[in-house]
């Protein structure tokens, strides 16, 4: 199956440089997260984590704030000023102050403000001109620098005399983390705002915010797509680590040919199997279907299995024909088909079928079928071919008027193996059907002869029958067996029973014993099987199967 990775970016929308590679810059323009989701994929859960630099980091201010002066303008040059204010319209920690250039003859007083009056800063509200002058990390979204004689000294609370000031340039630095920080997916669906500056290095995790608004915003139906999520700042901020983790869920709701629903004929005592193509290195965490099985109307009575190869057969062919009785020691019943268990030994056969009343423990002479069924094999690859179950079908049901009946092979063209199979045990106490004496002649005219196996083996036993099942109308009032249904992937096989409604849903502790099959080569698809004794119709639906998987992005820096 295709990758089912969702594919993360990480970009700066906006024009600001970092002051080091080790940074990522994020503020109004928008730092932008960009997943590209495949289909077929869900989300389950999914975490961002940013981290804030510690405070030896700095950006500044002065190129993103408002300055105005004494003199009304917004920026400075060789006119003298007595007062200048910086506003950058976000509370950021103040770590330096530098005025330019040198003046000893003044020095500047410094008021702070945060979105309110001005107050003096503590413990000192005094600056030199022309030094860096570092800042306590003081809290502030204004700046306020009055300049007065360095000599002055007036008593608190006495208004300052404010003097004109040469200074041609102003430098504020303040803490790189973000002063706030807000996030939304898509253009417009905030799901994430917090008003307060981050600490120094503090580690920020968007959890469940994240999930709920992904989940919300995921490519409906499973088909993928594009998602942005957008983190934004009110000033310039800058983060040392971006780290994106998503737990999704790789979900298959068809079938491995396309299908989302299968109708799958089943032989009488055979198998169906549906495939499902599911990532062969993760385990399952949920198969959901539902399965209908529509039975052909009929019974099978005996259900042999011959080893693969049977170790004896009657030769069939050349002139050999061969004979299986069968009695019912039950009420009357009428035969819908009959499959018998064969190999060819040349590349064409031709063979017909006739059904006979007994006659003295032997076929009658009157076939009760106006024709025989016709069996053609026509054979490719080179030999020897398999043993195999061929099915005769009447056009109509025959009703077994004797309470003996045989099954008479005879083959036209070619030769063929029809299989014998030891006595069957875990008969029913009262069976609708048991088979009888196995026969063969030699020509067509005559004499049927026992087919005696008892000493093959080197000691005496019971007498071995002709592979066949008879296939029964089935009673009205007698319900077929239940299929039995299996999950299979690789070599472990899972039983499954299906609810009243032929619903199945297994979840990830059901499912352990389907471990990944692993191993090399090409991955074995999952496997559902549907086996029945008597024949009919699967009808599979309603798929659904998970397999989670955990990806962590280095977003920023990239590993």
């Amino acid at each position: 199956m295709s990758d089912s990775r969702v594919g993360a970016t990480l970009s700066y929308a906006g024009t600001a440089k970092p002051p080091t590679t080790a940074v990522v810059p994020v503020d109004a323009a928008g730092l932008v997260l960009a997943l590209d989701v495949p289909a077929g994929v869900a989300l389950s859960r999914a975490a961002l984590t940013v981290q804030a630099p510690g405070d030896d980091l700095t950006v500044d201010l002065t190129p993103v704030a408002a300055l105005t002066t004494n003199l009304g303008k917004s920026t400075l040059g060789a006119d003298k000023v007595q007062w200048l204010s910086l506003d950058w319209n976000a509370r950021r920690p103040l770590m330096s102050l530098e005025l330019q250039p040198k003046s000893t003859a003044q020095k500047g007083r410094l008021s702070v403000a945060e979105g309110g009056p001005w107050y003096p800063p503590t413990p000192s509200d005094t600056v030199s001109i022309g030094s860096v002058v570092p800042l306590p990390g003081l809290f502030a979204s204004r700046l306020l620098v009055e300049f007065v004689d360095a000599a002055s000294t007036p008593p608190v609370g006495t208004p300052k005399t404010l003097v004109d000031t040469p200074v041609t340039s102003v430098v504020v630095r303040a803490a790189a983390r973000p002063p706030d920080l807000s996030a939304m997916v898509g253009t417009g669906s905030l799901f994430f705002h917090q008003a307060l500056p981050l600490l120094p290095r503090q580690e920020l995790v968007l959890g469940e915010p994240l999930t709920s608004a992904l989940q919300r915003a995921w490519p409906p139906e499973l088909k993928g797509g594009a998602l942005q999520v957008t983190l934004r700042s009110s000033g310039l901020g800058m983060l040392e680590r971006v780290q994106l983790t998503l737990d999704t869920l790789a979900v298959v709701q068809t079938w491995s040919g396309g299908e989302g629903a299968l109708s799958l004929p089943v032989e009488t005592d055979g198998l169906a199997v549906a495939r499902v193509t599911v990532p062969p290195d993760r385990p399952l965490s949920e198969v959901r279907f539902a399965v209908r099985y529509q039975p052909d109307a009929e019974q099978l009575p005996l259900a042999p299995q011959p080893p693969e190869p049977p170790s004896l057969a009657h030769r069939c062919g050349s002139g050999y024909s061969a004979a299986q009785a069968f009695r019912m020691p039950g009420p009357d019943a009428s035969l819908v088909g009959l499959d018998l268990h064969v190999r060819p030994l040349t590349r064409s056969v031709k063979a017909t079928l006739a059904l006979y009343a007994d006659a003295h423990e032997r076929p009658g002479d009157d076939p009760w079928m106006t024709a025989p069924l016709e069996l053609v094999l026509e054979e490719k690859g080179p030999p020897p071919w398999k043993a195999r179950w061929v099915s005769f079908e009447p056009p109509k049901p025959v009703a077994l008027r004797s309470s003996t009946w045989w099954a008479v092979l005879t083959v036209t063209e070619g030769d063929l193996l029809w299989s014998l199979s030891p006595p069957l045990t875990g008969l029913p106490q009262a069976p609708s059907l048991v088979p009888g004496p196995a026969l063969y002649r030699t020509e067509a005219a005559g004499p049927w002869l026992p087919r005696d196996t008892s000493l093959l083996a080197g000691e005496p036993t019971a007498a071995s029958w002709a592979c066949a099942r008879p296939r029964l109308l089935a009673a009205a009032s007698a319900p077929p067996p239940a299929p039995v249904v299996q999950l299979r992937w690789g070599a472990r096989v899972l039983d499954v029973t299906p609810g009243e409604d032929g619903s199945v849903t297994l979840d990830a502790r059901a499912l352990a014993p389907l471990t990944p099959p692993g191993g090399t080569g090409s991955a074995p698809p999952l496997e559902l099987l549907v086996r029945s004794r008597v024949a009919g119709v699967a009808t599979l639906s309603g798929l659904r199967v998970t397999s989670p998987r955990s990806d962590t992005y280095a977003l920023f820096p990239r590993k």
